[in-house]
C-alpha cells in the first residue's frame, strides 16, 4: 500500500511538471532553475522511496536511524508545516481594494515574459485588471514595472505598455519603469517615476494612496514591501492565477514570503525610501 502511495505522488508530480512547463513557454534555463524544477525533484524522491519500499530496503533504512534523529525530523517537519500554514494564511489575506478609494498611483507589477517578449498568462490577467482599473479611476496615473530578466530579450515594461494601451488606455496615463530587478525595486523606481511627473517629493507620492496590481497570491507580500518602504496607503488589486498555476504559485509565495520574513527580522531591510 505504501509503495503504491510513492509511485502515485511521484507520477503525479512528475506529471505536474511537465503540464506547467508546457502551459508556460520559457527557455530551457528557465525551467532548471525556476520553481517548478521542485516538482521534478519531488517525482524522483517518491520514485526513490517507491523503489527502497518495493525492494523492502526502506523498513531496514529506517530502522537503523537514532530515535533521537526521528525526533529531530518529526519536529523540522511539523515546524515547516506550521510555519508555512501560518504564512499562507497571511498571503491568502491581503488588503484588497474595494473600488471606491480616490487612487492617483497606480503601480501595475510584472511577473516575467517568454523568449519571444510576451506575456504570460498570469500577467496578462494583470493588465487586464490594471485597464478595469484605471478606467474605472479615470484621474490615476499608472506605472508599468519591470526591468530585463537574465534570460529575457527585452525589459518587461516595454511589454507591459503596449500591452495595457491595447485595453484602450491612453499611453500618456502609462509611465514605462525598465530598471528594476525585483519588487523591491519596482517601488522604489515607481515611487520616482511618480515624483518625476507631477513635480512633488517623493514623500508626497509614498503619503498619497496607491493601488498596486498583480496575481492574487503576490498581493500580501507587495503589500507588506510597499509598507516596508513607506507608503503608507496601499490598496491591492488582484488578478486570477490560471488554475493550473495555483498550486505551484502559492508554494513558491510561501517561500518567498518565508524569506522576506527572515530578510526583515535579520537585516531590517527593506527600509524606509
Amino acid at each position: 500500500m505504501l509503495s503504491l502511495i510513492f509511485l502515485l505522488l511521484s507520477i503525479s508530480s512528475g506529471a505536474y511538471f511537465v503540464l506547467i512547463n508546457i502551459a508556460s513557454p520559457g527557455t530551457v534555463l528557465g525551467t532548471i532553475f525556476g520553481f517548478s524544477a521542485v516538482w521534478f525533484w519531488i517525482a524522483v524522491f517518491f520514485a526513490v522511496l517507491f523503489v527502497l519500499e518495493k525492494r523492502n530496503i526502506l523498513k531496514t533504512i529506517c530502522g537503523k536511524i537514532s530515535k533521537h534523529i526521528k525526533i529531530i525530523l518529526i519536529f523540522l517537519f511539523c515546524a515547516g508545516v506550521f510555519i508555512s500554514g501560518l504564512n499562507l494564511f497571511f498571503i491568502c489575506n491581503p488588503r484588497l481594494s474595494d473600488g471606491k478609494e480616490n487612487v492617483r498611483y497606480v503601480i501595475v507589477l510584472g511577473g516575467g515574459i517568454t523568449k519571444d517578449a510576451k506575456l504570460t498568462d498570469s500577467v496578462q490577467n494583470r493588465v487586464r485588471v490594471a485597464s478595469e482599473y484605471l478606467k474605472a479611476h479615470p484621474a490615476s496615473l499608472a506605472v508599468v514595472t519591470g526591468g530585463k530578466g537574465k534570460f529575457s530579450p527585452c525589459p518587461e515594461s516595454d511589454v507591459l505598455k503596449p500591452a495595457l494601451a491595447s485595453y484602450g488606455i491612453d499611453e500618456n496615463r502609462i509611465l514605462a519603469e525598465n530598471k528594476a530587478k525585483d519588487t523591491i525595486q519596482n517601488f522604489m523606481f515607481s515611487a520616482k517615476l511618480f515624483a518625476e511627473h507631477d513635480g512633488i517629493s517623493v514623500e508626497e507620492v509614498l503619503a498619497s494612496p496607491v493601488a498596486v496590481v498583480t496575481s492574487d497570491f503576490h498581493i500580501a507580500r507587495a503589500e507588506r514591501l510597499a509598507s516596508r518602504m513607506g507608503f503608507s496607503n496601499v490598496y491591492g488589486v488582484a488578478s486570477k492565477t490560471p488554475p493550473l498555476f495555483v498550486l505551484n504559485s502559492y508554494c513558491r509565495e510561501i517561500c518567498c514570503y518565508v524569506k522576506l520574513n527572515l530578510r526583515i527580522l535579520l537585516t531590517g531591510k527593506p527600509k524606509h525610501l
